[in-house]
């Protein structure tokens, strides 16, 4: 028979607060990184990547596609960052008012990277993007891409933007090979990848 003493857990220590994190390391600490998430069934995942840099320590401004807004819910990326989102750019010029450190699109779908390596600018990701390539040109920034699509479209064209983006000073994060698809990387390969482009 079960008691009440059953369900004493141990839960651990309390954090400071409820969206506080338990730090796993300073690599991080200090920086600012931009998460562009862009349209793919792997932008469910999101939530917990910010918390894994902000468990590093970074402070993380998080921008999305229109399309991204239907694979990850706004409320869980803006309770996990602490910042309000970036959806749409209207007069307070958000992709050039929030000085970062480096920018970080995971995941980065097709369209995306074909748009960036074309130079349009037409959602709030690829207008930060123009501007990010900007300060990459002049050593100001980080820009790492991490891919992710089924595996058909993984074409001539990708990987002649892929080229482009490369030889312009963009970092691509191979993706996790799995099922035929260029899968989302693990959280911990993402935080090391943003941490080594920053020499932390």
């Amino acid at each position: 028979m079960a008691k009440p003493d059953d369900f004493r857990w141990n839960l651990g220590e309390l954090l400071p607060g409820d969206r506080a994190v338990a730090a796993t390391s300073q690599r991080l600490h200090g920086k600012h990184i931009g998460l562009l998430i862009t349209g793919g069934i792997a932008a469910y995942r999101t939530p917990g990547l910010v918390r894994e840099l902000r468990r590093a320590g970074a402070e993380v401004f998080v921008f999305l596609t229109p399309t991204a807004q239907q694979f990850v819910a706004k409320d869980a990326l803006e309770w996990t960052s602490l910042h309000p989102l970036v959806t749409a750019l209207d007069g307070r010029a958000q992709h050039v008012e929030t000085p970062l450190d480096a920018y970080l699109i995971a995941p980065a779908s097709y369209s995306t990277i074909n748009k960036v390596a074309a130079g349009v600018a037409d959602n709030a990701v690829t207008t930060a993007l123009a501007s990010a390539l900007g300060l990459l040109e002049q050593g100001r920034v980080k820009v790492l891409i991490a891919p992710t699509m089924h595996g058909s479209m993984v074409n001539p064209i990708l990987r002649e933007s892929l080229a482009k983006l490369t030889n312009l000073g963009c970092m691509i994060v191979a993706p996790r090979a799995q099922d035929g698809k260029a899968a989302l990387p693990d959280d911990a390969v993402l935080v090391d990848a943003v941490a080594t482009a920053l020499n932390v």
